[in-house]
């Protein structure tokens, strides 16, 4: 992978076909389509959990049409009724995807899936799981983040002005960047306002529980879940406890 392409629009060549960066235009589609790939496998109910990753899309209810949206904005296919994604098929079981990119055409397999989730994931900024991680201090880390957060009204029209006025970019304009770009910039201004809060706090005497979220305006912070504990052992000491009283 190109490492100069992260700042530029150009496509990257897989299997005989062309996978573009996802376009801002685009993102509320994206945002919608793209768990097909960032779920964790290990979240996937029996059986599908043991099966290849591919093959676990095409059996999963619901899953095969998120990965098709996906396709047609990575491989930025036409517009139309029908998409030109065609399944090979053994018996009553999909074994593959033939895709039909204009001239050009790639077949997609279980077999060569990882490569082309890591492709989508990298040229769009998304982070894959990591399936050693444990499953369950993975939940307690989310259950924790989202119990500490306020409820927040989201809005698309609102991030993009946001970050338009922050980055001294026109609304416009940054509907043509490519989803990795817009992230970017979106966390670099994250970083940046949570410095300089972060340092005024300080400098007036103030402290954070668990160290300084923002100790750098360009780098994020290094995080770590080894404070957090499975849920199942959580309440196997709370048992513990009580039973002792």
């Amino acid at each position: 992978m190109n490492f100069s392409a992260l700042f530029k629009d150009d496509p990257e060549e897989w299997n005989g076909l062309l996978v573009y960066p996802v376009k801002m235009q685009d993102y509320p589609v994206f945002l919608s389509a793209c768990e097909c790939i960032t779920a964790a496998q290990q979240t996937f109910p029996y059986p599908f959990s043991t099966m290849r990753y591919l093959e676990a899309l095409f059996a999963m209810e619901g899953a095969l049409p998120r990965l098709a949206l996906l396709l047609k904005l990575a491989l930025r296919l036409p517009d139309g009724d029908t998409l030109p994604i065609y399944p090979g098929t053994s018996g009553d079981k999909i074994m593959s995807l033939l895709i039909v990119q204009g001239e050009r055409k790639g077949e997609i397999t279980a077999k060569n899936f990882g490569g082309l989730r890591e492709l989508i994931a990298w040229q769009n900024g998304l982070e894959l799981p990591d399936e050693t991680d444990n499953a369950e201090l993975l939940q307690a880390r989310r259950d924790l983040s989202g119990a500490a957060g306020m409820a927040l009204k989201a809005s698309l029209e609102d991030l993009v002005y946001s970050v338009a006025l922050k980055a001294r970019a026109d609304p416009e304009e940054i509907m043509s960047w490519t989803v990795r770009r817009f992230q970017a910039v979106e966390r670099a201004i994250d970083r940046a306002e949570g410095h300089r809060m972060a340092s005024v706090t300080l400098a007036a005497g103030g402290r954070f529980k668990g160290g300084n979220p923002y100790p750098s305006w360009k780098y994020d912070r290094e995080e770590s879940i080894q404070a957090v504990e499975p849920l199942s052992a959580l309440s196997g000491r709370l048992s513990g406890s009580v039973e002792q009283k």
